[in-house]
């Protein structure tokens, strides 16, 4: 005799779990494990920049992997970070329901104002459930100076 079980999405597993997850908060710190970049909808415009004549989508958030393959590529976008040992850092500056707008702490000023001057990176908890990035519970003050 077959146990008639329940087919379990990741939508309904995230539904069942969402009390577990850490409620977003003013001035979370998250981790980013996987680079994120700007919604396809985002005009050309703003998500692309023009570095040494080639243009490309900017990311948002770059993960340790990525900034140890600019590394060995030699790019130019190394020097947008203020580490390259880490994933970015990501603030919550304003929490809209179940998502969050945040800030990435880890570029370099002068990088944000030529570059990402009101760029804001929204996660939900779909980026925690998935890996994307992961809350912050200690101290990141020496990874961004």
């Amino acid at each position: 005799m077959h146990e008639n079980r329940s087919t379990y999405t990741f939508r309904t597993l995230l539904t069942e779990l969402k009390e577990r997850f850490p409620k977003f908060e003013e001035g979370q710190i998250f981790e980013t494990l996987k680079s994120i970049y700007p919604d396809s909808n985002m005009p050309k415009e703003k998500r692309n920049i023009k570095l040494e004549e080639k243009v490309f989508t900017k990311p948002l958030a770059l993960s340790r992997k990525d900034k140890s393959s600019l590394i060995k590529e030699e790019s130019k976008m190394v020097g947008f970070f203020k580490n390259l040992s880490r994933g970015d850092f990501l603030k919550v500056e304003e929490v809209v329901g179940d998502s969050a707008k945040c800030i990435n702490l880890s570029l370099k000023d002068d990088i944000v104002k030529r570059y990402y001057v009101g760029d804001k990176i929204t996660l939900s908890l779909d980026e925690i459930a998935n890996g994307t990035v992961r809350l912050c519970r200690r101290k990141i003050n020496k990874f961004i100076k």
